[in-house]
């Protein structure tokens, strides 16, 4: 986990900047999206590089801090994402390997079950910053969550 004086580090996928941008700004101070990534197959390219510490080479999105030294503990997607979509992000991932010493991140998948805004609504991002908070609170703090049933992967 990051240091608590330093912000978390996130990576958020969606489907556009218009949601991402406000979900970002409302993420901070405590977390920082290292990048907002615009798509699962983006996703699935870009995330093994920012796993190893290292720029994507091409980007889906500029949004997000850039800080790609601390891998992040969670990996938080949108209303458009599904179960074949977080597959191919979590192929993705185990490509890469971590160390015994660290933990692949979380899966943070939107439960659409419950009621929400469409997007692109203002509300839909207050409601989705919220539920992510919470949501990120408890993997900090070690809180059980439930989710899909799929190893690493939570409901927000």
């Amino acid at each position: 986990m990051a240091d608590s004086s330093q912000p978390i580090p996130v990576v958020v996928c969606g489907k556009a900047e218009v949601v991402g941008k406000p979900v970002i700004d409302g993420l901070k101070p405590e977390y920082d999206v290292i990048l907002l990534c615009l798509g699962s197959q983006p996703t699935a390219a870009e995330l093994p590089y920012i796993l190893q510490g290292r720029a994507p080479p091409t980007q889906s999105s500029y949004l997000g801090s850039g800080l790609y030294s601390t891998p992040p503990v969670a990996v938080i997607m949108g209303t458009i994402w599904g179960a074949s979509d977080v597959t191919l992000v979590q192929e993705a991932m185990r490509s890469v390997g971590v160390p015994s010493s660290r933990k692949y991140p979380v899966i943070m998948r939107n439960d659409n079950s419950i009621p929400a805004p469409k997007p692109p609504a203002p509300e839909y991002a207050v409601q989705l910053i919220r539920r992510m908070r919470e949501c990120l609170g408890k993997i900090t703090r070690g809180e059980h969550i439930d989710g899909p049933g799929e190893e690493g992967v939570v409901w927000y």
